[in-house]
């Protein structure tokens, strides 16, 4: 299993497993932060015997050093997984509410006889698991868990739908039948003598806002002022690494904020990189790049996209192991490849075109919104009049989705404004799946 994610961690690995020989953590290390021996993972606590297997980084891991320093912990080195292993000794199964950072990890505690598993508020480090032959299996990736030729490899249909619909299968499912991804702010617990197995959510995004009350609050001015100061803060615990970093720069607002802001705090030159496809049009944005490294004095590289074979896809299909929709996925993988010679972290801006409204297709939402509210008609007639529509748009139509989504709940219209399939189409596709049961099914929980 471990051998699958060599690419994850090249730099060693390490496999621990109990007297009975029932419960077996493994690791691939890519050593960012303390590169010594001290880091080495799986690490045991000598005093109460848990071990950790751990895949992330703890952006606040100096601030938590101290506060458990003052509580009477030592510690032999300066890694984040120590300091992890010891909030969990501290906190116990509360310790991810403390945690700043990206990341997934699993912890076994023998006087317990429990693994306890956690994944990052924002899920961007992944953690599948799967029940199988009286036991849990879990992996950082699909590909380790299915070493095992005994495992089926049978599609899940609801996840199949979800694929054709939306272009990805979302969190807790998985494409394999069997197979779960632990969401986004979750964590775990699985006794194995028992099989008892329970999944929480442990944080919730706030749902403060303007005009609530209290903090929320704010000037437009004191909004902008704590943006900014929210932003510094995230990108400087980013910048944590002791070995070379660079920074993903496509031109757009999001990688741009990060590259500005990092140029800004950095006591040493910002490395920023970018892919460029001559002849692309407006999906070259190497010009707009340019200029903000020019802008900010960065260091920059520039890498010319040629001509990309088929050969690639394969090798990104083993890479992602479930399908996605994304045409991204290909000038991505170019551009970290450029980076990996000069850096061995990179910073990205996923995230922030949502955050900061950088895509048309929220703008489009909102003009769709004040149509929709100044038509005076029932829902239910809306939703009627836009499927109606919609049975008349060809796949793939300019507008359609738009179409959609006009019918849809307000919570529904950005899923529907990036759908792919519509209902009828996904059973065209697929007429052997009984989809009108799964819909059911889903409905019920």
């Amino acid at each position: 299993m471990t051998e699958q994610l060599v690419h994850r961690g090249p730099d060693s690995s390490g496999i621990w497993m109990d007297a009975e020989r029932r419960v077996g953590l493994g690791h691939r290390r890519l050593a960012i932060v303390d590169l010594t021996p001290t880091g080495h993972q799986p690490m045991v606590d000598s005093e109460t015997g848990s071990v950790i297997t751990f895949n992330g980084e703890i952006y606040n891991h100096r601030e938590l050093r101290q506060i458990l320093a003052g509580k009477g912990y030592r510690f032999s080195g300066l890694s984040d997984t120590e300091v992890l292993l010891a909030s969990y000794k501290e906190w116990g199964m509360e310790c991810p509410k403390y945690l700043v950072g990206m990341f997934a990890f699993a912890i076994w505690n023998p006087n317990e006889r429990r693994l306890f598993a956690a994944r990052d508020r924002a899920g961007e480090k992944p953690f599948y698991y799967l029940r199988h032959a009286g036991g849990l299996r879990f992996g950082s990736e699909l590909k380790s868990l299915l070493v095992d030729p005994k495992l089926s490899r049978r599609l899940d249909p609801r996840s199949l739908h979800s694929y054709l619909a939306l272009g990805y299968v979302p969190a807790p499912h998985c494409i394999f039948a069997g197979v779960r991804k632990l969401e986004a702010a979750h964590a775990l617990s699985y006794r194995p003598e028992t099989g008892e197995l329970t999944t929480w959510r442990y944080w919730e995004v706030p749902t403060g806002s303007k005009g609530g009350g209290g903090a929320a609050d704010l000037s437009d001015e004191e909004y902008i002022d704590e943006l900014e100061r929210l932003l510094r803060q995230a990108v400087r615990g980013q910048l944590m690494a002791d070995v070379p970093l660079g920074i993903l720069l496509s031109g757009g607002i999001d990688s741009s904020l990060v590259a500005a802001v990092a140029s800004q705090i950095s006591s040493r030159p910002v490395k920023t990189f970018t892919i460029s496809f001559p002849g692309g049009g407006r999906f070259d944005e190497a010009v707009h790049a340019r200029q903000v490294a020019e802008h900010f004095g960065t260091e920059h590289h520039e890498l010319q996209a040629t001509a990309v074979s088929l050969d690639l896809l394969p090798r990104l299909a083993r890479q992602f192991d479930e399908p996605m929709v994304d045409s991204s996925m290909i000038p991505t993988y170019l551009v970290c490849e450029l980076i990996r010679r000069e850096a061995k972290v990179a910073l990205g801006g996923d995230g922030g075109d949502e955050l900061f409204g950088g895509y048309s297709t929220f703008r489009r939402l909102r003009q769709l919104h004040e149509l929709n509210r100044r038509v005076c008609l029932p829902k239910v007639v809306k939703a009627w009049a836009a499927g109606l529509a919609l049975r008349h748009y060809p796949s793939g139509a300019r507008g359609r989705n738009y179409v959609d989504a006009l019918g849809a709940v307000i919570a529904g219209r950005v899923p529907s404004a990036r759908r792919l399939f519509l209902e009828h189409e996904i059973q065209a596709l697929v007429p052997s799946v009984r989809w009108g049961e799964l819909a059911a099914g889903a409905e019920g929980g």
